[in-house]
This record gives structure tokens, sequence and C-alpha cells, in this order.
């Protein structure tokens, strides 16, 4: 059997396109294969960033914590200190050294007044 030139021709030009196609297909897989190594080297930046995020809002969590407990340390002992200062014998002559001065004052003006 005898081939035709033609369909030599024919069969090496569909070859051809084959190939090329094949060629158009392996690039197009090696630019896909690429963009899933950029989107994964990305979503690590992410899942780090994300990760410092929660260690940040833990340490100020923290802070905060620390903070409120320190301030009402110190506000319990203001009001211990304050409550302190004035003991009940201190309060009792307070008052009688007010009442005093109020009875004296009303003498005199009682006494001013007469006289």
């Amino acid at each position: 059997m005898s081939e035709h030139p033609e369909s030599g021709y024919s069969q090496g030009l569909a070859a051809g396109r084959i190939a090329e196609r094949l060629d158009g297909h392996d690039r197009h897989f090696e630019m896909i294969n690429g963009s899933i190594r950029d989107l994964v080297g990305e979503m690590h930046a992410l899942v780090l960033a994300v990760q410092r995020l929660g260690q940040a809002a833990e340490a100020d969590r923290a802070t905060v914590i620390t903070t409120a407990e320190a301030l009402e340390k110190q506000e319990r002992q203001r009001r211990d200190q304050s409550v302190q200062r004035w003991s009940p014998m201190a309060k009792t002559l307070a008052v009688i050294g007010v009442l005093a001065a109020v009875a004296a004052a009303v003498a005199a003006i009682v006494y001013g007044l007469k006289g």
C-alpha cells in the first residue's frame, strides 16, 4: 500500500497541532501551579498575622486586667488610709470641737447683744 503524500502531510499537521495544544496546556498548568504556590504563601502569611493579632489581644486583655487590679488595690488602700485617719475618738473630738465653737459663737452673740 502506498501512502498518499497528502495524508502524511495531514497527519503531520494534525500531530503538530496536538503538540502545540499540549504545550499550551503545559504552560497553563505551570501558571496554575505558580498561582497556587503564591496563594499558599499568602495564606501562610495571613495565618501568621491572625495568630499575632490573637496574641496581641491576649496580651492587651492581661494588661487591662492587671491595671484594673492595681487600680482597685490602690483605691482600697486609699479608702483604708482615709478610714484609719478618722478613728472613732478623732471623730468624737471633732464633733465636740464643732459643738464648742458653735456654743461659743452663740454665747458671744447673745452676750454681745446684751452688753
